[in-house]
């Protein structure tokens, strides 16, 4: 089964519906993705699992979110979820920060194959990029643990209406969220908080 037919199976699960070019670049993410992680660890799934956690979740969360404006998506990684959020959002920017030069790589090559304007790579920790990020309106985690070093790095890039999303399956912080989400079929949870509580 193709990754776009395995794509439209899972859309249909979550009762999700998007326009067909946007389900075609997501499609070509996922190709990507599988053929890229044939040569480098980017993800161990494969398949519906693959498309269902790196794709579908995220698409999920910035359905409901609206998200617009500026992201940074710290430890970029396999694109994940930051490429499917500029994929179906508004956004005008999208920061894909990894430190790890195989998957930076990676990243680039999606910048140019995906023909989606806005993806910006940056081969850096967040840490040490921040204080020249300039302001963002999204910071984006997955699988990267949000703890107090961290937190301080992102409130040199956090205005006052900056939301961090935290898509986690287990994580917990000292914080207490200003909103939690629950993703539908897979209970994956995504903690929002803003800057006024960092």
């Amino acid at each position: 089964m193709s990754h776009r037919d395995i794509l439209e199976s899972e859309l249909r699960t979550f009762q999700i519906e998007l326009p067909a070019d946007q389900k075609f670049v997501l499609a070509r993410y996922c190709d990507e993705l599988a053929r890229w992680s044939q040569k480098i660890n980017l993800t161990g799934l494969t398949g519906a699992a693959m498309v269902r956690r790196l794709v579908i979740e995220p698409v999920w969360v910035g359905l409901e979110l609206h998200l617009t404006g500026v992201l940074a998506d710290i430890g970029s990684g396999n694109g994940s979820p930051a490429v499917p959020l500029h994929i179906i959002s508004r956004l005008e920017t999208t920061h894909l920060i990894e430190v790890r030069a195989k998957r930076a790589a990676f990243l680039r090559h999606l910048g140019r194959v995906l023909g989606k304007p806005g993806l910006v790579v940056h081969r850096a920790r967040f840490e040490d990029l921040a204080a020249g990020l300039g302001v963002v309106d999204w910071v984006t985690l997955q699988g990267v643990p949000l703890d107090a070093p961290l937190l301080n790095s992102i409130g040199e890039v956090a205005a006052p209406n900056t939301t961090i999303v935290w898509i986690t399956s287990a994580g917990t912080t000292g914080l207490e969220p200003s909103r939690t989400l629950e993703i539908p079929v897979t209970g994956s949870r995504v903690l929002l908080f803003r800057r006024d509580q960092f």
